[in-house]
């Protein structure tokens, strides 16, 4: 990472690697490295670094505006403080079919599902693949930005790294990319700042949108293929089959809302009329990815960034929020394909 100075700012630049192919779709939907995705990936992940510092939503928004620029409306609208250019360093958009990801046993359909399938589903399909950038493709990210904003850029930045990936059905797993530069230094995961995950989904401050990462006593609420995969490939079928394999087990009544519910909507066959029925779209706070730990190794990752559910819930029938997502953490914890992030089995 190169930091020059100039009339009160600073340009930060970092290198991007693409772990997994990435569906980064331009007007046609054809593959392409746009760089506004990459603005909406440093809002996403200031909310969680650092916009969770302000007491309420709209002050948070303000911060946010100030800093990233707003269009709130005519008369409010302000220009971004960070600037951002994006250069090819080494893309290569590919059309091929993707590799086989192999298929997992599904207790509920006949046929085993493919895992590429079940986790890129739209832009993956049984038809074949639109373009993507594919694995190991990279590129030069610059960000020129005032130098009192650096400190907290950089803590979005050692987000980003741990945590960020881009595009279509990035919560997957695809789209995973990884940061490095002369002087970044990649954070251990672990240690990033985490708050007790519990206020964070019931509290009186909690946020219908992803504002810190969660911990509970046995640490940050983040869980890593074990033993760590030697490939992409490998760290993407071993996060299907655990996130298959997860939500089947959460058993689901064919009418009315349901436990599974909490993990994402809709559930196929499963619709609920007041979350929007066949259109409603509610994302899961589970998050895959796979990674680079501090050591350089892979790592396939499945986070929970806890938040206050968008929906209606029932809790006198299905019990609260947070007890289904205890019972959800337990599960990870017992499954002995997984370890804590930052731990042992």
């Amino acid at each position: 990472m190169l930091i020059t100075r100039f009339h009160d700012t600073e340009t930060l630049q970092v290198s991007v690697e693409f772990l997994t192919p990435t569906f980064l779709g331009g007007a046609d939907q054809n593959a392409e490295l746009r760089a506004a995705p990459f603005k909406n990936l440093l809002r996403q992940w200031w909310r969680v670094a650092v916009g969770s510092q302000y007491p309420n939503h709209k002050e948070m928004l303000k911060a946010e505006g100030d800093l990233f620029g707003s269009v709130l409306d005519e008369s409010k609208a302000s220009a971004s403080r960070v600037r951002l250019d994006l250069q090819d360093t080494g893309i290569n958009i590919v059309s091929e079919k993707l590799d086989s990801l192999g298929k997992t046993k599904h207790p509920e359909v006949t046929n085993p599902v493919s895992n590429a399938l079940y986790l890129g589903y739209g832009p993956v399909s049984t038809h074949g693949v639109k373009t993507y950038i594919a694995s190991g493709s990279k590129a030069e990210l610059t960000l020129c930005l005032p130098k009192n904003c650096v400190p907290e850029l950089l803590l979005v930045l050692a987000y980003i790294d741990a945590f960020g990936t881009l595009g279509s059905r990035c919560r997957n797993g695809w789209g995973s990319i990884v940061l490095s530069g002369q002087n970044f230094r990649r954070q251990a995961a672990a240690t990033l700042p985490a708050q007790d995950w519990q206020p964070l989904v019931n509290g009186g401050q909690a946020r219908a949108y992803p504002a810190h990462l969660g911990r509970d006593q046995r640490g940050l609420l983040c869980w890593e293929v074990n033993p760590a995969p030697k490939t992409w490939k490998t760290a993407m079928q071993e996060l299907a089959t655990i996130y298959m394999n997860l939500r089947t087990s959460i058993n689901i009544a064919p009418n009315g809302l349901q436990k599974r519910h909490i993990l994402g909507y809709p559930v196929t066959h499963h619709n609920i009329p007041n979350w929007g029925g066949g259109t409603g779209r509610m994302p899961s706070q589970l998050r895959l990815m796979v990674k680079r730990n501090e050591e350089n190794h892979l790592v396939g990752r499945i986070l929970h960034l806890p938040h206050r559910l968008p929906k209606q819930w029932e809790p006198q029938r299905l019990g609260q929020e947070t007890e289904v997502w205890q019972a959800i953490h337990q599960r990870l914890d017992k499954n002995t394909d997984l370890r804590r992030c930052g731990g042992t089995r």
